[in-house]
Order: structure tokens, then sequence, then C-alpha cells
């Protein structure tokens, strides 16, 4: 259970419960967050499928956060902090003090923080999504960002950070099939599209960071017509699209664990190798043309030898 601070996080709870001047401390409540933890507690059953029999047959995706559901499970998320000292410091800090909020779960609690429950999805995207920051943040070490930046063996390096990507970003945990669950409904929910933009942008602003350092350290630049944002921009997509596949596609192959690779670096390293200029100055569609040109050989090598063409090609050979 998530035990840093819920201002980031629990925004709307902490904005637009009504209580402005107490905002900060209603989003770092035990009631707000044990109310976060039970609705992700509630996605991750559905996710795995552990939907209860009797609702299966009108199934639909996040039926089951109902506010009666969040706040019986926030109730039981109270009872369990009696027992488990981990939930009990989330809770009530550490050493855990019960008198930091008298208030105890139950609908009338969750509505006093989310009026709305299209205001508790947002923020639950948020608190379920949390540790995408944390993993991306983490993924690359100092020695990771200088063997990028230096080593000669630039392709190895590419497969071992596209590896660890696949694996720890994006392989099938519960919050890499939620991201992709509450993407799919983003269209039809405001809450959700905005608190997704939030995760989004984190990643695409540290990849792009990395990236725009290997370009400066190696010296190289981008083909005219690409830019370092397009460019990260597919390769983050690439990731996700990836990771998606590799969680809907039993035989997708899209991880290699035996040899510790992944279709992501082979295909960064084609996208590098288009992007990358070698020093000619031409766009990528004008070498994609010259490359993808018909070679059709010469009328004269596809036509038939001809009896006549034939006794005079023997003849000329004959006189010399």
């Amino acid at each position: 259970m998530y035990d840093g601070p819920l201002d980031d996080v629990a925004i709307n709870a902490r904005t637009k419960s009504g209580r402005l001047l107490t905002g900060r401390k209603l989003a770092n409540s035990p009631v707000t967050r044990a109310c976060l933890e039970s609705g992700r507690r509630l996605a991750e059953r559905e996710l795995f499928g552990l939907v209860h029999e009797k609702h299966k047959h009108r199934y639909r995706p996040l039926g089951t956060l109902t506010q009666e559901n969040i706040a019986t499970g926030a109730e039981l998320i109270f009872e369990e902090a009696r027992a488990d000292d981990r939930i009990a410091r989330a809770l009530f800090g550490t050493p855990p003090s019960r008198k930091k909020d008298r208030t105890k779960p139950s609908v009338a609690a969750l509505k006093d923080r989310w009026p709305v429950l299209a205001l508790y999805l947002g923020d639950l995207v948020r608190y379920a999504l949390r540790e995408r920051y944390s993993l991306t943040d983490g993924m690359l070490d100092e020695a990771t960002r200088a063997e990028l930046r230096e080593t000669t063996n630039f392709s190895d390096a590419v497969d071992k950070v596209a590896y660890a990507d696949m694996k720890i970003v994006h392989a099938d945990e519960t919050s890499a099939r939620f991201q992709y669950l509450v993407t799919g409904l983003a269209d039809f929910h405001e809450q959700i599209r905005e608190a997704l933009s939030g995760v989004y942008k984190h990643s695409f602003l540290y990849w792009r960071g990395v990236y725009a350092e290997i370009l400066k350290a190696r010296g190289v630049s981008l083909r005219p017509g690409i830019t370092l944002d397009e460019l990260t921009m597919m390769l983050t997509g690439m990731a996700q699209g990836l990771g998606l596949r590799h969680i809907g596609a039993t035989d997708g192959k899209v991880i290699d664990h035996h040899n510790r690779r992944s279709v992501l670096g082979k295909a960064s390293q084609i996208l590098i190798a288009g992007a990358v200029d070698p020093g000619d100055g031409r766009e990528v569609a004008d070498v994609v043309d010259e490359l993808m040109a018909v070679r059709v050989p010469p009328d004269e090598d596809r036509r038939k030898p001809r009896p006549l063409r034939s006794w005079l090609g023997r003849l000329r050979r004959g006189r010399s």
C-alpha cells in the first residue's frame, strides 16, 4: 500500500471537495488513502479476472467501482491496519496514530471528498499509476546512461535498456494493465484523460532528456524534418504498443527473457538508423524512395534470345 504524500495524486479531493482551506489535509487523510487503495484493489481484481461469477454476464470495465463497494473496501483496509503495521503506518503515520483522523470510511465520507464518482476516478487513475513515475525515473542509473553515451557497442546498450524497459515498465503487472484499460476509456471520461496525460507527459519528458543527452554526447544530429520531440514520441509509443501486445497476445514473443532481448530493442535500432543523419543531410523520405525504387532489369536482358540473335552472337564470337 502506497504510503507517500497524496498532494499530487488526490488532486480532485484537494481542490474540488469544496473545502479548499483543508484540502491538503483532506487529500492525505487516512480515509482518502483507504478509499483510493480500495478502488485500486477492486480494479486489480477485475484486471486479473477475479470478478464474482454472478456479475460476469453483465460485466463492464470498472463496473465494480461503485460508491458502496469502495466504502466497504476502505472499511476492510481500516480493519487490516489493526493487525498489519505496514498498512497502519501508511494510514496513520509513523508511529501510527489513530487519533490523526477520527473519521471512518463510509459512502458519506467518500462523497465528502469526491462529490461525484467521476472526480474519484480521476484521482484513482493517478493513484493506481503513481508507480509508473517512479519506475520511469529509476530506469537508468548513471552507469547505464554513461554506457549509452560512450560505449562503442551502442546496439547492445540499446538492447539492454529496451529489455529492462519492457520487463519493468511495460510488462504485465497491475499498473500496466490498468493504464491500458483506462486509456480505452479516456475518450469518454475527461477526468481519466487528464490523469493519463500527466503520466504520458512525465514519461515523454524523461526520455526526451535521455535522447537529447545521447545525441549530444555522440555528436550526431537527426535528419532534416525529424525533431527530437517526434523521435521521443515514436520511441515511447513503440514501447507502449509492444507492451500492450505482450499482455494481449500470448504468442507475441515481444520479450525474450532467455537472451534478455526484446522486439523493442530491434525496433529502436531500426528507427535510430533511419532517423540519425550520417552526414548526407537528406530527408528520410528521400532515402526511403531511393531504397525502395523498383529495380527492373533492362528490356534487353528480359527478352528471350531469338534464333537470329543467337546466330549473330555466335558469328561475332567466331570472328573475334
